[in-house]
């Protein structure tokens, strides 16, 4: 996970935000009312502020796996629309609490065969579903400063609410999706060209990698995260 820097919000959503006629409705039906072509505009400008990568697990968005049937991008809410204590902070259509996700290993379910995956199998936002974040917050770096990952490609922290995020609420080690696989693929890769650096010259190419990694805006890398994380540790 990376931090996001948030840019500017679609006009059209400040306009309907202000709108007396969804002022007053609670978060879910405030929401309920962002539709095309608008909804369309404010994804766009999520993926644009996050370098079209999903908050949470960091793939491309949409994936390339993604089914047809499926939205390959959708808005996530940082605050639930519908937090279990009920609170009503305007979360629903404030930009600041909008953010692009991916698919989160979703399966289209085809009639007539056997439905067995479950909710093991989601990561994200389809996995968390209402429940909200112990300590992460992907606007504030300080929350993400204790992620670490291992040479197999699991994502881990050393604060264990930030563990707890990432496992277990957004199941970013999930057994039956590739992000294991896809991460370990972009650490072995980042490796195997270091090792190809002249001794005397691997400070200074770790650290000239790291600044343009640091510095990507949109599109960035794909598990951008793994790569800032290895080099820091160089």
């Amino acid at each position: 996970m990376i931090i996001v820097k948030k840019g500017i919000e679609p006009m059209g959503l400040k306009k309907l935000r202000e709108d007396p006629m969804v002022k007053g409705l609670p978060p879910k039906e405030a929401y309920g009312m962002l539709r095309n072509p608008l909804k369309t505009q404010v994804i766009e400008s999520l993926k644009r502020d996050q370098g079209q990568l999903c908050v949470y697990c960091m793939c491309k968005i949409p994936r390339d796996d993604k089914e047809p049937a499926i939205p390959g991008t959708t808005i996530e809410h940082f605050i639930p629309v519908e937090p279990m204590d009920g609170r009503d902070v305007g979360q629903g259509l404030d930009y600041q609490n909008l953010f692009a996700v991916c698919h989160g290993n979703t399966k289209r379910h085809r009639p007539g065969t056997h439905r067995t995956r479950s909710s093991d199998d989601l990561t994200c936002d389809k996995h968390r579903k209402n429940i909200e974040f112990r300590k992460i917050d992907p606007c504030n770096k300080e929350t993400l400063q204790s992620i670490f990952y291992t040479s197999d490609g699991k994502i881990g922290a050393d604060d264990a609410d930030v563990q707890f995020d990432l496992v277990d609420t957004l199941n970013l080690n999930c057994a039956s999706s590739p992000l294991i696989s896809e991460r370990k693929a972009v650490l072995d890769a980042l490796i195997d060209d270091l090792g190809k650096v002249e001794e005397d010259r691997l400070h200074s190419y770790c650290a000239d990698l790291l600044k343009i990694f640091d510095n990507e805006e949109d599109p960035k890398t794909p598990y951008v995260g793994v790569l800032i994380w290895y080099l820091q540790t160089m």
